[in-house]
């Protein structure tokens, strides 16, 4: 496995949950980090974790909606470090709510963020990455863009596009030393779910075990150590579920409104 240690890895929305404990357990392999969010305040108490743990940190607070604030960011992160190895695109939020009852401006505000943010992030980095002949992207995207579940529409339409488009990525990055990961959890549990409510979940999401944040980063850390590209399902258990979805959707579907 390839060690981590110095190595430069940008990750966004890493003032809590998912980011933040990949920037935890990157710190502990060495790595210098660029972290990336809108609370400068959680962000320079993330840097201080980082340093005890025997990484580096460089804060950034960024709005990733923003074009301007990702034209600042790249600078201030080529600045210091000359080049990055690795991007992890993690920012991203969900509103859930039936298609009926859902607002539109949720889905614009979620677009921005989670698909806009991610394109912005990686257009920002990647032609340095081309030119190094070297590097790597990581999107978090989500079951939700694998596996359809009533309440998610919105939120599944973004994480879906994520997954298109990443899986284009891969392609048009084939032989160019660029690799791409796309990292789909399950429900996890961290401050995501202060906005998209427990409750809105389907049962069906029952049929996995629920995630703690650093399942997630565990998985994202060995993405890294690996160098890998293609598509990772967290937890594993649920693969079958992504397969049959994908096989036979009329039985998914019989599943899923069953265990509405």
């Amino acid at each position: 496995m390839t060690s981590l240690k110095k190595r430069v890895i940008v990750i966004t929305g890493a003032s809590s949950g998912i980011g933040e404990a990949t920037a935890q357990l990157c710190a502990a392999q060495g790595a210098r980090l660029a972290l990336v969010a809108r609370s400068t305040e959680k962000l320079e108490a993330l840097a201080q974790q980082v340093k005890g743990l025997g990484g580096d940190a460089l804060v950034v607070p960024t709005d990733v909606s923003c074009t301007k604030q990702i034209h600042q960011l790249a600078n201030t992160v080529l600045s210091h470090y000359s080049h990055i190895d690795v991007l992890v695109n993690n920012a991203g939020f969900g509103l859930l709510d039936s298609f009926a009852q859902a607002d539109i401006a949720d889905l614009q505000a979620m677009i921005a963020v989670n698909i806009y943010g991610v394109v912005r992030c990686t257009q920002a980095f990647l032609p340095g990455m081309l030119a190094r002949r070297k590097g790597q992207i990581i999107n978090v995207a989500s079951l939700a863009g694998l596996l359809a579940t009533p309440n998610f529409a919105f939120y599944s339409a973004t994480k879906f596009a994520l997954i298109g488009m990443s899986r284009s990525l891969q392609l048009d990055l084939c032989g160019t030393g660029v690799r791409c990961a796309i990292i789909c959890p399950g429900a996890t549990r961290t401050p995501f779910m202060a906005r998209a409510e427990e409750s809105k979940y389907s049962r069906v999401t029952r049929l996995v075990p629920w995630l703690e944040a650093n399942d997630v980063a565990r998985v994202i850390l060995r993405a890294m150590q690996k160098n890998k590209s293609g598509e990772i399902v967290v937890p594993s258990i649920a693969a079958p579920l992504v397969y049959l979805a994908s096989a036979l959707p009329g039985v998914a579907h019989w599943v899923i409104r069953l265990l509405r």
